[in-house]
């Protein structure tokens, strides 16, 4: 599926589950929608720094993130806490000029102050010391109101699918789950 989106394709919460190729969660509180809805705007301002700003002001992608109380089980390997500023400061500017889409985005609200984002993400573009890059992947992101009502990405889980059988990671997440392994 090629439903691939940029921040400014994301309008409304109801667009979003219309959008998506499966049932919304059943988590869904309908008397949570409004803070889903601002959690969406959280996510495309995030998108926005990703796909523009962080071409002119690279710090400025930290106000997005719990700096000292956030960990990451990523692509790369596992940050804890408290330890985001020094990889931030290496990777943002790495990756250079990115283009980022999204695909297959679901926000839950679970209180007034807490919430997670799943999607799939690609990520395309030529790094710093000028590697191409393009690569898939899934996308679980924690997220809670902090700072007198800004919300932050606590936590994320960036990963891969696996083919068990060989081992080998699938980094343009086309891989399904049935070639993962024979199923009898």
């Amino acid at each position: 599926m090629e439903n691939w989106k940029t921040e400014n394709d994301f309008t409304t919460i109801e667009a979003l589950h219309k959008d998506l190729p499966f049932a919304p969660s059943k988590y869904h509180d309908p008397s949570l929608v409004s803070v889903e809805q601002e959690i969406l705007e959280f996510f495309k301002g995030f998108g926005h720094f990703l796909n523009v700003g962080c071409r002119t002001d690279i710090s400025a992608g930290k106000d997005f993130f719990e700096m000292k109380d956030y960990s990451i089980f990523d692509i790369m390997g596992i940050l804890y806490r408290p330890n985001l500023e020094p990889h931030y400061d290496h990777i943002t500017p790495y990756l250079g000029h990115t283009n980022q889409k999204f695909r297959d985005v679901e926000i839950v609200a679970v209180t007034p102050s807490f919430g997670y984002i799943t999607a799939v993400q690609r990520v395309e573009g030529t790094a710093a010391d000028g590697a191409p890059y393009n690569i898939t992947y899934r996308t679980t992101s924690l997220v809670r109101k902090v700072d007198g009502g800004k919300w932050k990405y606590v936590h994320e889980h960036y990963s891969f699918p696996v083919n068990m059988a060989t081992k080998v990671a699938d980094t343009t997440c086309t891989q399904k789950l049935s070639d993962s392994v024979a199923f009898q």
